[in-house]
């Protein structure tokens, strides 16, 4: 099995079969004998056989966001009690919309990398042991010294609406356009990319120049959601909640006909297929071949609304990856939907269940 440093060196290779060691030894920051110390090594294996490497074409997805660690509370009384206690269930679990992306993805059977930071710390430590257990490849993010991983805690009342939310991610800020430079020939090697807006404003302006593959933006927190909005957008879908719509749109969402208007705006803005969710409703898409309106079943029992949104992401990019019909990718995207708000987890073991 290669390392973390040979399967970069795959990544590149299989981006550029004719890749010179000075070339990856320039990307990948370190020394021409170290680029051939790794090639022989690769070589002894069989994973390659000399220049001009061939390689079958992996089909996989770039994951680009955060991972933290959850802490959240389930009130269990219908009536909160402000500036008190209040009797419920309170939960630690792995989360971050681009690690929960990433997670759906592996549960589809998707090949993924997730692209990432995160602290030297017991819950960066859980979140290498857990992408191993997952299978997904995390050999192009980056352990920060003398940082802590990012932490979300949140309060949902017993019908799994979210009171409030506060979030600890400034580790985010290494997620910068030099950063994921030298990343870049994986990352326009992948299928389709998929980032979350918790990385910084001029880090999706970076992305939307430079990635040439079809990308997915997932919309996070009212307060990050309008930096997807730029002067060079440059994405294929946009997946979005009904509160982070409203923001962007200053338009509110009180029913169908709005959601539906909300959608067609979102649309104009960002000339791309949008999927827009609403508590309690649905989904409502419209992409290049189709406009479609998907409710949520009436007889769904929410446990938690945290992660639902990425689920929809990974959905949205499997459907793609597949070439679901049209007519049927809506549905499929709210089932995987359903099943997470199902869950007390942000990712739910349900989901290979689809796909079988």
């Amino acid at each position: 099995m290669p390392t973390e440093r040979e399967q970069q060196i795959l990544d590149l290779i299989q981006q550029n079969p004719m890749i010179t060691q000075k070339e990856l030894a320039n990307i990948l920051g370190i020394t021409r004998p170290g680029v051939a110390s790794h090639i022989s090594r690769l070589i002894k294996e069989g994973l390659i056989s000399g220049k001009g490497y061939v390689l079958p074409r992996k089909e996989y997805v770039t994951v680009i966001g955060a991972v933290n660690m959850d802490i959240y509370g389930i009130i269990r009384e219908r009536d909160v009690v402000l500036k008190g206690s209040n009797s419920g269930h309170v939960k630690i679990q792995l989360g971050g919309i681009g690690r929960n992306i990433a997670a759906n993805l592996t549960e589809l059977g998707i090949n993924t990398n997730l692209i990432t930071v995160f602290g030297n710390d017991t819950n960066g430590e859980i979140f290498k042991q857990d992408s191993a257990k997952r299978e997904i490849n995390i050999s192009y993010a980056k352990q920060i010294m003398n940082e802590e991983t990012s932490n979300y805690i949140y309060i949902n009342d017993q019908t799994g609406d979210r009171l409030i939310g506060v979030d600890d991610m400034d580790i985010n800020r290494y997620i910068t356009p030099e950063f994921l430079k030298s990343r870049l020939p994986g990352i326009n090697a992948s299928n389709f990319v998929i980032f979350d807006s918790n990385i910084p404003s001029n880090t999706i302006k970076w992305l939307y120049d430079n990635v040439k593959v079809p990308m997915i933006a997932k919309a996070v927190s009212v307060n990050k959601a309008t930096n997807l909005l730029q002067k060079n957008v440059n994405l294929n879908s946009l997946v979005i909640n009904g509160i982070e719509a409203s923001i962007i749109t200053k338009q509110q969402i009180a029913s169908l006909e709005e959601a539906k208007e909300c959608a067609k705006k979102l649309r104009k803005l960002f000339n791309a297929n949008i999927y827009l969710y609403i508590d309690d409703l649905g989904l409502f898409a419209i992409t290049d071949e189709f406009q479609k309106t998907k409710l949520y079943s009436k007889d769904i029992k929410v446990q938690n609304t945290n992660g639902i949104g990425a689920s929809m992401a990974a959905a949205v990019a499997y459907t793609k990856l597949r070439n679901t019909p049209t007519e049927k990718s809506a549905d499929f995207i709210v089932k995987v939907g359903e099943l997470t708000m199902q869950s007390t987890e942000s990712v739910s073991n349900r989901v290979r269940e689809l796909i079988n």
